[in-house]
């Protein structure tokens, strides 16, 4: 069984890093043994972050359209070849920024679920552009809301992820990591890193913080879990494949 997330970013990973472990580990950790989900656009090796899906009592199948993934289905995000509502769960981790257009990528999610099945999403939004190969959007909350709505998803819940304060300690540590602080600054700019990191952290816990209509108004991204309607819709295709 996977361990407690993390209180604290490690240095090597960027805040954003952080928060969505801490999201995966708490709505992963909700899902029934047993569940089958579909981790799409996930590393089957390579795993960044502290957090391992493999750690728990999970059937998952891995579609990524890169075979050096080492995916189970090689595939287009917005065109999975598999059945319809097979999937008692499907994750899609950092990986709505990549694709031109959001919307195809949640109808083929809603299509693969379950009745009542979950959607887990993370994707970013103040934060770096970062080509895998493409970076081509960064949507708000309210989007997301309507987006998810659209393609037949309720129960939508969308979180920010971390406010003002861990967006100045994500850039700040991106900058210090990925272009670096000459010498003798270097370590020092490390240990002020990680005291800035921790106390954002902690900073942003206060109620009158999280109320501040500025402070709120930025976020390193969003952590989104949606559920899916009961559908009325036909299985599509004979050929597709299936896990159920």
């Amino acid at each position: 069984m996977q361990r407690n997330s993390p209180s604290q970013p490690h240095l090597a990973y960027t805040v954003r890093r952080y928060f969505i472990d801490v999201f995966h580990f708490r709505h992963v950790k909700a899902l029934p043994r047993g569940s089958l989900v579909l981790d799409l656009g996930g590393n089957k090796i390579g795993k960044r972050g502290q957090f391992d899906i493999e750690r728990y009592d999970l059937r998952v199948v891995y579609a990524n359209l890169s075979k050096t993934k080492h995916p189970d289905v090689q595939a287009d995000a917005a065109h999975i070849p598999l059945k319809d509502s097979c999937f008692d769960a499907v994750i899609c981790s950092e990986l709505l920024e990549h694709v031109p257009d959001p919307r195809p990528v949640l109808y083929e999610a809603h299509r693969v679920l379950r009745d009542a099945g979950k959607l887990i999403v993370c994707t970013p939004f103040l934060y770096r552009i970062h080509g895998d190969p493409d970076d081509f959007g960064r949507y708000t909350d309210h989007y997301w809301l309507r987006a998810l709505q659209q393609a037949g998803f309720q129960c939508v819940i969308v979180e920010p992820q971390g406010l003002f304060f861990s967006v100045v300690a994500d850039f700040f540590k991106q900058y210090v990591n990925e272009v670096g602080v000459r010498k003798p600054f270097g370590r020092m700019s490390r240990w002020l890193v990680s005291r800035f990191q921790r106390w954002a952290l902690r900073h942003e816990q206060k109620q009158l913080v999280q109320a501040h209509p500025f402070l709120r108004s930025f976020t390193t991204g969003y952590g989104i879990v949606a559920v899916k309607k009961q559908s009325n819709s036909q299985t599509r295709g004979k050929n597709l494949v299936t896990w159920c």
